[in-house]
């Protein structure tokens, strides 16, 4: 529903023009609200994340009516841009995350603005909020969006503690190739007691409109540990030490480029609800992204948002009692939680010894077999093991209030 009686004293400051933040501004502008992005990079810098677009995530741009931007860059399973004629769907399609961000800047509508600055002060209040550009530049509006990700300044200037839940959770690594074929959309299972979660391989656009092919490996090894550094030196006979069937797949294609490597810690924020101002995506926390959550969770609360702004800028103020509908958004909450509870889980899982999985999955299959008074003492039993056995944190609960 538009809001055309809305001023550029209703503006709304969004800080970081990410994927969710340049999203944000979009849906937000079609509606007629002011929007500014501050970002370092007018022009989108090569990132390593969010690459591959599945059916959630198409389904949640498609209900924001924000899908055309994305589909203009990505490929479909197949590796063929005209399938998006009979595949409207475009699941497990592929495109660089600086493509996406690029594409959904260029469909802002003309009340966006972009300021190419790095924001140095955040100052929030229940009725004006303002941010500070380097260049000492003040800029005022009715709510502040930080979508920049784990901004540590920022979060501490604003009395928001950010507290670690993993320490070098997981290790992504990833590089493309390329031939004169794609490889389908696939995913390839690592060798057990690998602490490899598994490897995803799909088709992914190239602006030169060469046949290539990304390949993703989730890790469960340190940064430092020895597979990983030969995987930036040799990055096929390195993976296929421990998923031969995936580099089998990929006989005949060559590198091109190098082999990228991104480390990730979980964390969670406190104290984070306060007046005028909301966390987007990895700001709020981060997940594994061998847990495939990591855009989906972006996509969740940029649709919880702009729901939620233009109700929000209809009456005076911005208290914390329309900050908290944001945090409490069942939606919200419940991908959130999922994507932590994922996240802890692949790592134990992929720790685990042989012996161990093979237990736990016999205990799972009788839990499923079983009746509901028997399943309820294995249930209790397996609570108890894990109690003894388990060596990774139970899920902490974030903080939504």
């Amino acid at each position: 529903m538009p809001t055309a009686r809305l001023t550029d004293n209703d503006r709304v400051l969004i800080v970081g023009g990410g994927i969710g933040g340049s999203l944000l501004a979009m849906v937000l502008g079609r509606q007629g609200v002011p929007v500014t992005v501050f970002d370092p990079k007018r022009v989108p810098a090569s990132s390593f994340r969010n690459e591959n677009l599945g059916e959630e995530q198409a389904d949640i741009l498609k209900s924001l009516g924000a899908l055309e931007p994305f589909a203009r860059v990505c490929l479909p399973p197949e590796g063929d841009a005209k399938a998006y004629a009979v595949n409207p769907r475009l699941t497990d399609c592929g495109a660089h995350h600086h493509d996406w961000v690029a594409a959904v800047r260029a469909d802002w509508p003309d009340c966006v603005t972009f300021v190419e600055a790095t924001v140095s002060e955040i100052t929030t209040s229940d009725v004006g909020q303002s941010v500070v550009t380097s260049d000492g530049a003040r800029h005022e509006g009715r709510l502040v969006v930080l979508a920049s990700g784990r901004a540590a300044g920022l979060h501490k200037a604003l009395g928001i503690d950010v507290k670690t839940v993993s320490a070098g959770h997981s290790v992504t690594l990833g590089f493309t190739l390329q031939g004169a074929r794609h490889i389908p959309a696939i995913v390839f299972a690592a060798r057990p007691q690998s602490h490899i979660g598994y490897v995803s391989v799909f088709p992914i656009a190239s602006p030169a409109g060469a046949k290539q092919t990304r390949v993703n490996i989730f890790s469960f090894k340190p940064l430092t540990d020895d597979w990983t550094r030969r995987m930036s030196r040799a990055p096929l006979a390195t993976l296929a030490e421990v998923a031969p069937e995936a580099v089998t797949a990929m006989a005949g294609l060559s590198l091109a480029g190098r082999c990228e490597v991104r480390g990730t810690d979980l964390y969670r924020v406190r104290r984070h609800k306060r007046p005028g101002l909301v966390l987007l995506g990895d700001a709020f926390h981060a997940p594994c992204p061998s847990s495939g959550t990591g855009l989906l969770r972006v996509l969740s609360d940029a649709r919880a948002l702009n729901a939620l702004i233009p109700q929000w800028l209809a009456t005076p103020g911005m208290g914390q009692t329309k900050i908290a509908q944001y945090y409490h958004d069942p939606a919200k909450r419940w991908i959130d939680r999922t994507a932590l509870r994922r996240s802890l889980n692949s790592r134990k899982s992929a720790l685990m010894s042989l012996s161990a999985q093979r237990f736990w999955n016999l205990l799972r299959a009788l839990r499923q077999r079983l009746g509901m008074d028997a399943a309820s003492k294995l249930t209790r039993l397996e609570r108890r093991l894990q109690g003894r056995a388990q060596t990774q944190p139970q899920t902490p609960q974030l903080q939504t209030h």
